[in-house]
C-alpha cells in the first residue's frame, strides 16, 4: 500500500507504436488548478502559434515544415525529404500529440484539438 505523498510508475505499451509509456501515479494532496490559468495553458497544442512557439523552443528547424490549420485538426506537412532529420522531429512532435500519417508524399503529422 502506498503512503500519502509517494509516487508509482505504471508502464504501458502503446497499440499503435508499441512505445513504453510511463503513467505516474501519486498518492497525496491534488493539483488544483488556479482560475488565472485558461485553456490555453492547460492544453498541450490549441493553435498554429502555440505549436510554431513550442517547436522552435524545441529546436525544430521551421523551414523544413509547413503548419496548416483546419476546423479540428493541425497538420504538420514536411516541405522535402528530412531523411535522418524525420526520426528527431517526429519524437519532437510526439510530445505534442502528433501521429505521423504514412500517404506517400501525402505524408504528414497531424495533431486533434
Amino acid at each position: 500500500m502506498e503512503k500519502k505523498g509517494e509516487t508509482k510508475i505504471n508502464w504501458i505499451i502503446c497499440p499503435e507504436c508499441g512505445s513504453k509509456i510511463g503513467l505516474i501515479v501519486s498518492i497525496g494532496k491534488p493539483t488544483i488548478i488556479s482560475e488565472k490559468q485558461g485553456p490555453s495553458e492547460i492544453s498541450i497544442v490549441s493553435s498554429v502559434e502555440s505549436i510554431t512557439e513550442k517547436l522552435s523552443t524545441l529546436g525544430v528547424d521551421l523551414s523544413l515544415i509547413e503548419i496548416e490549420e483546419r476546423d479540428d485538426l493541425i497538420v504538420i506537412t514536411p516541405r522535402r525529404f528530412l531523411g535522418d532529420l524525420w526520426s528527431q522531429i517526429n519524437e519532437m512532435l510526439k510530445t505534442l500529440g502528433a501521429v505521423w500519417i504514412r500517404e506517400g508524399k501525402q505524408s504528414r503529422w497531424e495533431i486533434h484539438k
